[in-house]
Order: C-alpha cells, then structure tokens, then sequence
C-alpha cells in the first residue's frame, strides 16, 4: 500500500498542478488577446490623429488592460505601429511554470504567449480628402 502510494501520489500531484497551471496559461492567453483587441479597436476610432497618437494610445491602453489581468507572466512586451490603412498590435510574452521536481531543485517550463491582431484604419474623411486633391475634383 505504502508504495503504491509513493507511486500514484506524485504522479497525481503533477497532473492536477498541470491542469492549474494550464488553466492559468489559457486564462492569460485569453486576457492578452482582449486587451490587444481592444487597443486595435479604440486605435481604429481615432481618425484623424497621427500615427505617433495613435501608436501611444494604443500602447498605454494595452499595457493598462495587460498590467490589470494577466497573472505570473514575465517579459511582456507589447508593440503597436500604425500606418494609413492599419493598426496593428503584437504581444509577445512569457510564463514559466514549474513542472517537474527534479533532485533538489524544480525543472521550468517555458510557455509563450505570441498574439497578433489588426484591424483597418478608420481614416476614410482624410482619403476622400487626399482622393479629391489627387484628382482635383
């Protein structure tokens, strides 16, 4: 019974530390692709702002959203560029789990969070202005 026990004990911790810290990977993979959805999204609205604006909005509404939700995440870097039809957003971060208890000392295991999302530019009162120039009409 003793090392029955010995046996099956660790290997059951491991799998139920597995499942709470995937279920807190998902949760901060989750958290980070609404808070750079949001950031595109309220980027998008600001139609006549520069590009530099709207970069820096976009970026400080991020980091805030990404600072208030995510959890035991280490070396986030979020970065937005904006041109004339996009906006785009890219999260790139880490988190590191222990997974296995080695002889002393614990194993880490790296998993990464490497999110994309853009959206178009709402700028059409500035094209149709640029259009009308071009064309001279």
């Amino acid at each position: 019974m003793t090392i029955e026990a010995v046996i099956i004990l660790p290997v059951c911790l491991m799998i139920s530390l597995m499942v709470v810290w995937s279920g807190i990977f998902l949760y901060n993979r989750t958290a980070a692709d609404y808070a750079l959805s949001v950031a595109v999204i309220q980027a998008a609205r600001q139609a006549e702002a520069s590009n530099e604006k709207i970069t820096g909005l976009a970026k400080d509404k991020a980091v805030e959203l990404l600072n208030a939700r995510m959890v035991m995440m280490e070396e986030a870097a979020v970065e937005v560029s904006v041109d004339l039809l996009t906006v785009k957003a890219v999260y790139n971060g880490r988190m590191r789990a222990p997974v296995l208890p080695g002889f002393g000392d614990v194993k880490l295991f790296d998993w990464s969070i490497n999110l994309t999302r853009q959206t178009p530019r709402l700028k059409e009162a500035m094209t149709v202005r640029t259009m009308r120039n071009v064309t001279g009409g």
